[in-house]
């Protein structure tokens, strides 16, 4: 049993990691990329208790991903599978969002609301998502079905530390046009309570100098020019202030940073019997400007991406799909830190064919991406997958692939410390998972597992170059390997509903291979890795009042790169529970949530405390409305 726990992987509730239908019906790019892979969603009902949370949250307490945060409107990144945050690609309408100039998205910025579909999808696929898409990918998406009549959606919540929250959807949808527009709004006076252990005669501490607002709008056109053909345009705004607490500093901290985002695409699509063919363009813009008046350091950057993009899919005889395209990605930045305007520029190929064979139980992928960069070389990469249904309840998934990382533009123009003679990151990602479902009268059963395995060579760190000064080195090489496992029982009855499940993650990070001198860092794990963790949840439903309990364990964390200084474990808990008071046309879900039920002392960063014991509460108002308008 020990054995076969170790052996078990995640799959959200409900949903399996790709559907096996015949080649016949063409698929498209997140189709081919998660045959192979664990991918899992985020389900509709779990999503709903988080719909006024950021990303992260959402992420932290429903997936193995371990979130690395800063604390309430602080900075949040992943860590997947042993990588880092510029090894994870975000993609949004299938392009990766990641800030050029840093490499990573904030995860802290991405309110959950925006999106319909939050998947994640384990494992490399830099064949067809490009660089950055090394230990797996975050995908963000929306349903925008035509002839669906009018929805509307608002949320209104509050909470400790001033926190104050809204979002709104209006959806319409008609026969050949849909309009989806979003807006959010977050306000915090963030002034939360932490316990100091240092100081034993008043532990009780209060953060201050850590206020923040968040504010954005999503709009989404899509039209049905014709029976085939579908164009499609997106906007998506982002403005973030925020305040920068200090925990050393005995003055008032005067540190604050902006984040601007602007992010554009359009898409046209066309599909006719075996072929279908799809153009599309993005532009991405990024602001950050930092203020510490104290240190009288100020720091301005902006980076901008054009991003066009072909992707055909023929297929050219039964059980057999060809996908072929092209993409044209070119970035630029300016930054105070910067000798003028810096860019990358980068062309890219890919080929790949779909097989369905064995009366279409078993489908095989195969693809290359070759790609010319203006800084640097690249490596070839390739991917080999595989789904192979051995029962009617047992599902196998095997992916093999050439992944790599590169330089992003602060680590090659970045002064003092840029380094032009950066290789990027590359090396070779296996994964192996089986997953079982059961239906037994009212309850099912779903267990899975799968076991990873992943080492990259010439990994990026920032090291002490000339005079002192960081500066980027491709100095050692780092294997990852783990299981991730998971059992979840899900029963209905009349208006009864209940489920519970349990996600164990392993994740042994280690350096097997380093470049500088005197080097201690071999065969020991990577810095803020840890090396277990487990999420569980319960949750019981009786018609239209529901209750989640989710509890969260996270092992040692390293703070050291010789594994001699750590921070130590926690568990972290917390009750949501909802009630739907729905008629006919219109739904009215109250909700309520206490975060850190068992008022637990914890930091994720050190140096970084998390609020003590808080709450929130909301409502929803949701709307629908359909007739030939």
């Amino acid at each position: 049993m020990a054995f076969l726990l170790c052996f078990i992987s995640v799959e959200v509730w409900g949903q399996d990691t790709v559907s096996l239908k015949s080649v016949e019906v063409l698929v498209k790019k997140n189709d081919l990329s998660e045959l192979g892979k664990k991918t899992e969603r985020i389900d509709s009902t779990v999503k709903q208790q988080f719909v006024l949370q950021s990303l992260s949250e959402l992420l932290s307490l429903n997936s193995p991903l371990f979130i690395k945060s800063y604390g309430p409107g602080g900075i949040a990144s992943s860590a997947f599978r042993g990588g880092n945050a510029s090894q994870t690609a975000i993609l949004w309408n299938g392009f990766n969002i990641q800030n050029a100039m840093l490499g990573q998205s904030d995860l802290a910025l991405i309110p959950s609301c925006l999106f319909d579909e939050v998947a994640i999808e384990y494992g490399g696929s830099s064949a067809l998502w490009g660089s950055g898409a090394v230990a797996g990918s975050i995908r963000l998406g929306n349903k925008t079905s035509f002839d669906k009549g009018l929805f509307v959606s608002t949320s209104l919540g509050g909470g400790s530390f001033g926190r104050q929250n809204s979002s709104a959807l209006v959806s319409l949808s008609k026969s050949h046009f849909v309009s989806s527009t979003r807006f959010y709004l977050v306000n915090s006076a963030n002034n939360y309570s932490y316990k100091d252990t240092v100081d034993k005669e008043n532990p009780i501490k209060r953060v201050q100098n850590a206020a923040y607002q968040y504010m954005g709008l999503m709009q989404e056109l899509r039209w049905a020019i014709r029976p085939k053909q579908i164009l499609s345009a997106n906007v998506w705004l982002n403005n973030n202030q925020r305040k920068i607490p200090s925990f050393t500093s005995a003055t008032d901290p005067k540190t604050y940073q902006y984040d601007q985002a602007l992010r554009l695409s359009a898409n046209w699509s066309y599909q006719e019997n075996h072929f279908s063919s799809v153009i599309k363009g993005a532009f991405l813009y990024d602001k950050i400007n930092y203020n510490d008046s104290l240190a009288k350091s100020y720091s301005r950057s902006e980076a901008k991406t054009l991003i066009a993009e072909n992707e055909n899919y023929f297929g050219w005889v039964k059980n057999q799909q060809l996908n072929f395209g092209l993409n044209v990605t070119s970035s630029s930045a300016v930054s105070t830190n910067y000798d003028g305007t810096k860019g990358l520029n980068k062309f890219s190929m890919v080929i790949g064919n779909r097989s369905s064979l064995l009366k279409e139980k078993l489908l095989l992928h195969v693809g290359l991406r070759a790609e010319y960069f203006s800084v640097g070389a690249l490596p070839i990469t390739w991917n080999a997958s595989l789904t192979y249904l051995l029962s009617k309840s047992i599902r196998v998934h095997a992916n093999s692939a050439r992944v790599y990382r590169q330089p992003t533009l602060n680590e090659l123009y970045w002064l003092p410390g840029g380094n032009l003679h950066l290789k990027p990151e590359q090396g070779y990602t296996h994964e192996l998972e089986i997953n079982w479902r059961k239906q037994i009268r009212t309850i099912e059963v779903f267990i899975s597992g799968a076991a990873f395995s992943r080492q990259i060579d010439n990994w990026i760190l920032w090291v002490p170059g000339e005079g002192g000064n960081p500066s980027p080195r491709n100095i050692q090489k780092v294997w990852s390997r783990g299981t991730e496992t998971t059992l979840k029982v899900n029963y209905r009855k009349n208006k009864w509903r209940a489920s519970a499940g349990i996600i164990f993650g392993y994740v042994l990070s280690t350096t097997i291979a380093n470049s500088q001198e005197n080097s201690n860092t071999i065969g020991k794990q990577l810095i803020y890795t840890p090396r277990y963790t487990v999420n569980g949840n319960l949750s019981l439903a009786y018609s239209n009042l529901q209750v989640f309990f989710f509890n969260q364990y996270i092992g040692y964390r390293y703070t050291s790169s010789d594994n001699s200084a750590w921070l130590d474990p926690y568990h972290l808990s917390g009750v949501r529970t909802s009630v739907n008071t729905g008629i006919e046309k219109a739904n009215l879900v109250f909700f309520a949530s206490c975060n850190n039920l068992f008022n637990v002392n914890y930091q994720i960063i050190q140096g970084r405390p998390m609020p003590l014991r808080n709450y929130e509460i909301g409502l929803t108002l949701q709307f629908k409305y359909k007739k030939s308008i």
